[in-house]
């Protein structure tokens, strides 16, 4: 592929750089070459893309039976030999058996997804899964005794008692943490359904103690798992200071974090939690996730880019937006306090630098995603076993690369031994003259989408004219649909290509959308 017709020389720009230069290749002495093992060798095409297929909206085949067959299995449990109207007591047991699994899913710190090497948001669908399946059974449970009590004509009698009191509170925690846990809810009022999941989760806890004695060694179990989750939370939590600007060309605001610089690992995220008056009251008790921008051991420290998508994130830009416009000196940043919470997520086991080739696709801001593992190949250096480094982009407005030439001409000039190509794609119409952003060498900016299917073939081919024969990890991060578009393009690479270059890494972090998974 000739990228030379649209390269040029990178000239000097009066404005501060996105990022500092990368420090000297030295660093690279934190890596060390490891065996690269291929994963899921027995999962050949098309078995290995058949089973990743979405169905049921954003959920695949493997995820989809995944869930089916623990459902199979509650209601197996409930209603083996046992009819649930005529002795209901059964499905309050497995009900109650379900507490500490559930709690265990919905933890940060996720001793599941330890075990398994991924991070809690991939295995959050099964929390919610199960969250739904405790609610049916709670309301069968509840509605076979008013059902017994009823026909027997004691059923006000019965409802003066202590333990069925409790019962019926425990029913309403759980009626109301499923009301408000529906996709509408988390999606218009995050606060309502954060701060009705707050309470109810604590309050069934108890209920459930005082409901029946029998229910205390599983509410211990999710009550020790819940507990132990936000004390590994308070250790990895740090106040510190903040610098906060916008980037108006994505709607953007980049938050420097520099006294943060090591601990996390690319594709990792952060919760932040802004300590400012100006985010409002409930503004500051908020917390957001954010992918992390930048490399380990690196001068700028921790760097987040938070898009524009809802309140409290416009709460923040217009924040940075008026110190900037406010302030006639050169240093136009605010310096806010914050508190940083994780790493969390990421790649899980994977390490990236073991592979032959790799290639990230992101839309928008999902390109924060790429940064930090681009800038953790390059400082890896000739200990890494990258030949080839692919970088797609898909922006809006073109003027949104401006303000990150300085940061991939870094990147191309010291990506020896690997060979870094940064491909950037608009899709919005524009009549601006763009004779003043001149691009360096390996970057190129082309109107419409990319083909990303031509994209990796050519990805393929350059693996194998350089030898690589470890892999090629592709990631993904931006809108669904783009995850989608990457997903179908891995899985119509041709089979000998797949094998010729040691198989294909697929991770995708997308909007209301993550997975991982192996094709080889």
């Amino acid at each position: 592929m000739d990228r030379s017709a649209s390269s040029t020389t990178l000239q000097s720009k009066e404005k501060v750089p996105l990022h500092h230069p990368l420090p000297g290749l030295q660093s690279a002495a934190r890596f060390k070459k490891q065996w690269h093992f291929p994963m899921c060798l027995s999962l050949r095409h098309p078995a290995a893309s058949f089973i990743h297929y979405r169905i049921l909206g954003n959920y695949t085949v493997v995820q989809t039976v995944l869930m089916a067959g623990y459902t199979a299995a509650v209601f197996y449990a409930a209603c083996y030999e046992s009819n649930p109207f005529s002795y209901p007591k059964r499905a309050g047991w497995v009900i109650a058996s379900q507490i500490p699994f559930v709690y265990a899913l919905a933890t940060k710190n996720n001793i599941i997804g330890l075990l398994v090497g991924v991070g809690y948001e991939k295995l959050n669908y099964l929390h919610r899964h199960l969250g739904r399946l405790m609610v049916i059974g709670a309301n069968v449970h509840a509605i076979g005794f008013i059902y017994q009590w009823t026909m027997a004509g004691v059923v006000l009698h019965r409802l003066d008692e202590p333990f069925v009191r409790w019962g019926l509170v425990a029913l309403v925690c759980f009626d109301l943490l499923g009301f408000f846990s529906i996709h509408c809810v988390r999606t218009k009022s995050y606060n309502l359904f954060f701060g009705t999941h707050f309470v109810g989760l604590i309050l069934a806890l108890f209920a459930a103690c005082y409901h029946k004695d029998a229910c205390v060694p599983f509410v211990i179990g999710g009550a020790v798992v819940y507990g132990v989750d936000h004390v590994i939370r308070a250790i990895k939590t740090c106040f510190t200071t903040a610098a906060i600007q916008t980037i108006p060309e994505m709607g953007l605001t980049r938050v420097d974090i520099p006294s943060l610089r090591t601990g996390w690992r690319a594709g990792q995220h952060v919760r932040l939690r802004v300590l400012s008056t100006a985010m409002g009251l409930c503004g500051m008790i908020e917390v957001h996730p954010f992918t992390i921008a930048s490399a380990t051991n690196t001068e700028e420290g921790l760097v987040l880019m938070c898009k524009r998508t809802g309140s409290w994130t416009n709460r923040l830009y217009n924040m940075a937006r008026t110190t900037e416009s406010s302030e006639h000196s050169q240093e136009s940043v605010k310096r806010v306090k914050v508190m940083v919470e994780g790493p969390y997520g990421g790649v899980g086991d994977t390490t990236i630098p073991n592979y032959s080739g790799a290639m990230f696709v992101a839309g928008g801001s999902g390109v924060t995603f790429a940064l930090s593992a681009l800038q953790d190949l390059v400082l890896a250096g000739d200990r890494s076993r990258t030949k080839v480094i692919e970088l797609i982009w898909s922006i809006k407005d073109p003027a949104a690369l401006e303000q990150f030439i300085p940061l991939f001409a870094t990147l191309v000039s010291q990506s020896s031994p690997a060979a870094v190509h940064i491909s950037v794609f608009y899709t919005r119409a524009t009549t601006a003259s763009f004779e003043r952003l001149v691009l360096p060498p390996s970057i190129t900016l082309t109107p419409g989408r990319p083909n990303i299917e031509k994209r990796l073939d050519e990805l393929a081919v350059s693996m194998m004219n350089k030898g690589g024969t470890h892999g090629a990890f592709i990631g993904v991060c931006g809108a669904a649909g783009l995850g989608e578009d990457v997903a179908r393009a891995v899985r119509m690479i041709d089979v000998n290509s797949k094998k010729a270059v040691g198989g294909i890494q697929f991770h995708e972090e997308c909007v209301n959308f993550f997975k991982d998974w192996i094709l080889s």
